[in-house]
């Protein structure tokens, strides 16, 4: 079993625009909204390939129940922790004059910390005790900097493999703590070792320096059409991606670690895990606004980066 953990997660709305103008009124197309947020969203992409979990996350107001409504419908078994703060939104709007997307963060209201106790109470409700607990995106701000190391503390005495997908000091606190695995992107694998950019050799150097500093087994760094690099069991290596015409890049990070925990929940080592995740990645790049990939074009792509 797999567990996904999302502290902060949203309502993903997308609209098509003939193109963005400024003053003008901006006919817009149906508007469709996704249960988003990163744990969220690699529960989506892990049901669309075929893997059970639970996903725990927070849930507020109406955009709460909308949240709910959503996981439901799509067959995501979940456990919601009840906030008293309305569940944020986020719009994307593209462009299709212009083959642009804009996306936009709206502003949400805070609610008091949540306990980690219910999440404590949820893993250790659970009648088998999960393989991997994945936990993704940012963290409200009521919630302190240290609560992805408590959750990696929890996955550590439930001997499940942690992976932790997000930034910032709450990523450097929670790798104090034994971690699996952790993804971050180019930039935010720049602020682990403190600089501002990285080229060239740089990545390998930065990506070795994590490893050795870090108490984390694999390391993982998303490269977007660049594919990703992999640091496991001592070694490094570069996982090319397809050539892929992208319409929308939201999602494609988190279904890049769905992609991964599936593979690695099916008995793929970490390196073929990371290339079904890279296929993944890059087929969720291939559809419009939030949604993830379509499954088979995911299945595909990963066939042609095995050939």
């Amino acid at each position: 079993m797999i567990v996904t953990i999302t502290l902060n997660p949203s309502i993903d709305k997308s609209v098509v625009v003939d193109a963005v103008v400024p003053d003008a009124k901006l006919r817009c197309s149906s508007v469709v909204e996704e249960a988003g947020g990163g744990g969220i969203n690699v529960a989506r992409a892990l049901r669309r390939l075929g893997s059970d979990c639970l996903a725990i996350c927070t849930a507020g107001g109406f955009n709460g129940q909308m949240l709910q409504n959503r996981l439901r419908s799509q067959d995501i078994a979940f456990r919601a922790i009840s906030v008293e703060a309305e569940t944020r939104e986020n719009l994307t709007v593209f462009d299709r004059g212009a083959n642009k997307q804009y996306r936009f963060v709206l502003p949400y209201g805070d609610s008091t910390a949540i306990s980690l106790d219910h999440i404590r109470e949820i893993l250790n409700g659970m009648g088998k005790a999960p393989d991997f607990v994945v936990a993704s995106g940012s963290l409200p701000a009521s919630m302190p900097s240290s609560t992805y190391a408590e959750i990696a503390r929890m996955a550590s005495e439930l001997g499940a493999r942690f992976i932790l997908d997000t930034y910032g000091p709450a990523m450097v606190e929670a790798l104090q703590h034994p971690i699996f695995l952790i993804k971050p992107n180019l930039a935010e694998l720049g602020k682990l070792v403190s600089q501002e950019e990285l080229e060239g050799d740089q990545v390998e150097k930065a990506i070795r320096e994590v490893a050795d500093r870090y108490r984390c087994e694999s390391v993982v760094v998303s490269l977007g059409p660049a594919g990703a690099y992999i640091f496991a069991n001592a070694e490094l290596k570069h996982i090319a991606a397809p050539v892929v015409k992208p319409r929308s890049t939201v999602g494609a990070g988190d279904s890049m670690v769905g992609g991964i925990v599936h593979g690695l929940s099916t008995g793929k080592s970490i390196e073929e895990a990371t290339r079904l995740g890279v296929a993944c990645g890059s087929a969720a790049t291939l559809t419009p606004g939030s949604d993830l990939f379509e499954t088979d074009v995911a299945l595909r792509l990963y066939e042609g980066l095995r050939g």
